[in-house]
């Protein structure tokens, strides 16, 4: 699942990596790059919209429904510190291109599914475009522009993502109030046909050739690690208990984790994830705590449309719209976090953030059969942006200083991994919320809410992990 946050993650690893200089910047490669990237957050913001829909028409149990979100969220954790790699090696163009043309049939497969088999695995090849299309996308960004016009492109698209964000779900809601769910995934073809048009036309050939080292044995154990846990928690959560099938899963979960410690350690610096990397206390304590709130994050996106539309029935427009507050919130208060940071230190807004999000979950309850967007909805929806807006910019500038230069995008792209496996694994653990209705449904949703905001409350918690210190402001580099 995307949003807001993670292109703000996003765009700080093309901002943190080296790339080389060309003279010019081209306003039609830009465009190409913000369209295609674009889709990635849009991809991840309109299913949550869609869940309720696909769940009725085809009558679904929460484990199937959980799967389809998950399955988009699985290869993006696990490949997306891998890709960047491939494109080193195969020509960053190339990925790009081979990312759309995924997403393309993704989305065709997905509109086009006759059964929720078919879907999750139409789901699944789109996760593995969007880990193609991101970290390309904005290697180009970074291969085209230099230093001093590199910030400013990258602002240029994030404000892009946050539009699709913004109208993504919206424009979703509308189509599934008047149509069928399954023409939301169709929204995409004129998008990714005028991507791949600017990207052919538009963005030169790179040399290609270099033989950068690509740890395809840690991607496969980190998507095997992460599968099968999410499997298991999923059927946990749903009834199943402790049975054989949930224990192999588990065993088979930690036996992936133990081989991929082992693997990377045998890397050294040829790892996908440095071990010593995560040996220090600061980076440690910011990936748990990017873990916790993200997972409290993942929890309140997912179900907080899903109970506005079978538990108070409101409109699936108004449902896509909910979060609009959260993309304006975030575009205006992160660029005031670095101010903040200086006056108050690094840890201050991470914790006063994850609070202030505990705070919107708790809010959230008060959300009835008979609730309305403004006096019940908004207060929770306006708190929660507060929150989210408090942490991330903090905590990317944190990641991103914590470490050396040259390991900056690195860092970032951990922690941008460890943002995604925290949603993934929140969502495996809903239980069969989904396929609830009326009171039942309402029940189980404050007692999701009540977790989401203990795990912020957690994530409070492990920022004092972070050693205390002045913020430092970080200079992108050439």
């Amino acid at each position: 699942m995307s949003s807001v946050p993670q292109f703000l993650a996003d765009g700080a690893v093309s901002l943190a990596e080296r790339k080389s200089r060309v003279a010019n910047g081209d306003a039609l490669i830009l465009a190409a790059s913000s369209l295609g990237c674009c889709l990635v957050f849009m991809s991840g913001a309109i299913i949550n919209v869609a869940i309720a829909a696909i769940g009725r028409d085809e009558g679904l149990s929460s484990f199937q429904l959980q799967w389809i979100i998950n399955a988009e969220g699985l290869p993006v954790a696990a490949l997306t510190l891998v890709s960047g790699a491939f494109g080193d090696r195969f020509g960053y163009k190339r990925m790009f291109i081979g990312g759309l043309t995924l997403l393309a049939f993704s989305s065709i497969a997905s509109a086009l599914a006759p059964d929720w088999k078919m879907l999750v695995g139409a789901r699944s090849v789109a996760g593995i475009a969007e880990a193609l299309i991101l970290p390309n996308g904005l290697s180009i960004l970074g291969k085209t522009f230099p230093a001093d016009m590199k910030a400013r492109a990258v602002g240029i698209w994030s404000a892009v993502a946050a539009l699709a964000c913004a109208v993504g779900p919206g424009l979703a809601g509308v189509v599934i109030d008047h149509g069928s769910w399954r023409m939301i995934f169709l929204m995409n073809i004129p998008i990714i046909l005028l991507a791949l048009t600017l990207t052919i036309t538009r963005v030169p050939d790179e040399m290609v050739g270099s033989n950068p080292s690509i740890d395809a044995a840690g991607a496969l154990l980190s998507a095997l690690c992460l599968g099968a846990l999410g499997w298991s928690v999923t059927n946990l959560t749903n009834g199943s208990g402790l049975s054989a099938r949930v224990s192999g899963g588990l065993i088979v979960a930690l036996a992936a984790l133990v081989a991929f410690v082992l693997w990377e350690r045998h890397r050294r610096d040829q790892a996908m994830i440095p071990l010593e990397l995560l040996s220090t206390r600061t980076i440690a304590g910011a990936n748990l705590f990017t873990i916790l709130l993200y997972g409290s994050f993942a929890v309140v996106l997912t179900i907080l449309p899903f109970v506005m539309i079978r538990g108070a029935h409101l409109p699936t427009l108004v449902a896509g719209m909910a979060f609009i507050p959260l993309q304006l919130s975030i575009i205006i208060v992160s660029p005031l976090a670095g101010t903040l940071c200086r006056v108050v230190g690094r840890r201050p807004p991470l914790i006063l953030g994850a609070i202030v999000t505990g705070m919107s979950c708790l809010a959230s309850l008060k959300i009835g059969h008979d609730a309305s967007y403004w006096p019940d909805v908004f207060p929770a929806v306006f708190l929660f942006s507060i929150g989210m807006s408090l942490t991330v910019a903090p905590l990317t500038t944190l990641v991103l200083t914590s470490v050396d230069v040259d390991r900056a995008g690195t860092a970032a792209g951990v922690n941008n991994a460890a943002s995604r496996a925290g949603s993934l694994l929140a969502i495996a653990s809903l239980g069969g919320i989904l396929q609830l209705d009326g009171d039942a449904l309402l029940e189980e949703f404050r007692i999701a809410m009540l977790a989401a905001a203990a795990f912020a409350c957690l994530a409070a918690f492990a920022a004092l992990l972070i050693k205390p210190g002045p913020h430092v402001d970080w200079v992108p580099i050439d």
